[in-house]
């Protein structure tokens, strides 16, 4: 919090203090009032202590109002005019004591006079107690109640009324620095609080930060190892699947179209050719792929899929997608992004057994305080994917991006559609955020890298992108 808000916060605070504990000194200041006017009614000559008791009555009465319209109408913004409001009702009040005994002082006997000195003098000491938050308010009662009734002794001739005046004067002078220091007291303490309060609200901010980098670091590490292995197998696979593959072809070849074992060989090579899918999805996920990245306008590659993508998610499934005027090229490769966008477009779709949307946005992102904390700072090509299916509870979305981890039934998907978007996202430079709520849907956000040169690719018929058929069979994740 800068300063001046903490100095805002602290006059509000004062404002605050003073009209809380108003009631407490209207309610006094009523009492004592009503005990002084009994008594000086008896010793006084004429009706001035009822006269002088009425107004207490009616400044108390109007103080009581505005203490009701603070707590009850108190408009926004507006501390500085109730402080003033509340100085000029302890004016008032102060007065009432002040100018009022200064009037009732001639009019009852030495007894009289003592009695009424005392009163005022407790009065004074009451407005320290109650009012110090706010030195304004104090100030106001404590000057008008105590000034005027030293000034009257003051203007007397006797010896005794000039010593009595001026002991006032320095009661009221003491009171007044004493009032000072507390309400400096008082404003110490609450910058105090709120240093704490503000020291002890970046430290929570620090800590879960810290506990979120250490939950990405942990995250990172495991999926460099498993990446790591994964990779390692993947290629050794990919070797003995690459030799399979060729005895196959060689030995349909050689059986002949007519041969009862010619439909055998095709189904072992049809699921060779998919292990060989699967290994890709391996090493892309263990960021080993080869890659062609190349300047693409993805706003006409997405265009280009847009009718597979329709057959993809079914009719159930309505496809809306939007290009930000002036979309900058990504440096990518425009067989993976596409292959990125289908997996994603095959979860969404069976995320909404029901039928629902599928929402596919091309923005232009600069790496800012929002974006992937692992992004380099730079210009970035925004793909986000989002849809209004089931959604992804926290420990959901905390495994999704684990290799392997799959929510659907089994045989429904191998889990490595989400693991691969983000090793092929980080490969190409880029990262990938995902936002999802339970009954909320959704929302992948791939990251890519903006190409250095605008240099339009012109984007071919879309094809089938091996390995991801458009069946509910092949969900990977």
């Amino acid at each position: 919090m800068p300063a001046g808000e903490i100095t805002t916060a602290i006059y509000t605070e004062q404002v605050r203090a003073v009209f809380r504990q108003m009631p407490i000194a209207l309610n006094v200041n009523l009492v004592n009032a009503a005990l002084t006017a009994i008594v000086l009614s008896r010793i006084a000559a004429g009706p001035l202590p009822a006269f002088w008791f009425l107004a207490v009555v009616l400044v108390t009465g109007g103080r009581w109002v505005l203490w009701r319209q603070y707590y009850h109408r108190r408009p926004p913004q507006s501390e500085r005019l109730w402080s003033l409001l509340a100085a000029l009702g302890s004016l008032l009040a102060g007065s009432c004591w002040g100018i009022g005994g200064a009037a009732l002082l001639p009019t009852v006997p030495a007894s009289g006079q003592i009695f009424l000195t005392f009163v005022i003098g407790g009065m004074c000491a009451g407005a320290v107690v109650l009012s110090a938050s706010h030195l304004p308010t104090l100030l106001a009662f404590l000057l008008s109640a105590s000034l005027p009734v030293a000034g009257r002794f003051l203007s007397e001739d006797g010896a005794v009324d000039s010593a009595l005046g001026a002991m006032i004067s320095v009661f009221a002078v003491a009171l007044s620095l004493a009032g000072a220091h507390l309400n400096r007291m008082f404003t110490d303490a609450m910058r105090l609080r709120f240093e704490l309060n503000e020291a002890n609200l970046r430290l929570r901010a620090e800590v879960a930060e810290r506990r979120a980098t250490e939950a990405a670091l942990h995250q990172a590490q495991k999926l460099e190892v498993v990446g790591q292995l994964t990779g390692g197998i993947a290629h050794d696979f990919n070797n003995l699947l690459t030799v399979v593959i060729g005895n196959l072809v060689l030995a349909r070849d050689r059986t002949g179209e007519s041969s009862a074992i010619t439909p055998l060989l095709r189904n072992a090579l049809q699921a060779a050719e998919r292990g060989v899918a699967l290994i890709q999805r391996l090493l892309a996920f263990a960021r080993k792929q080869r890659l062609d990245p190349r300047s693409v306008d993805l706003g006409s590659l997405v265009a280009g899929i847009e009718e597979l993508l329709h057959q993809t998610v079914g009719s159930a499934v309505r496809v809306e997608i939007a290009a930000a005027p002036g979309l900058a090229p990504a440096f990518v490769d425009a067989n993976q992004v596409e292959l990125a966008i289908l997996n994603l477009a095959i979860n969404a779709r069976d995320a909404m057994p029901a039928g629902g949307t599928l929402r596919i946005g091309l923005h232009n992102r600069r790496a800012d305080g929002t974006s992937p904390s692992e992004l380099s700072p730079g210009d970035y090509v925004l793909v986000s994917i989002g849809d209004t299916g089931t959604g992804m509870d926290e420990a959901t979305l905390a495994q999704a991006f684990d290799p392997f981890f799959t929510t659907k039934e089994i045989g429904s998907g191998s889990g490595l559609g989400l693991p691969m978007v983000l090793g092929f996202a980080v490969q190409s430079g880029g990262a990938v955020q995902i936002r999802s709520s339970p009954g909320e849907g959704t929302t992948v956000e791939l990251w890519l890298p903006k190409a250095a040169e605008p240099l339009p690719q012109v984007v071919g018929p879309p094809q089938v992108v091996p390995g991801v058929p458009h069946s509910k069979s092949s969900v990977s994740s």
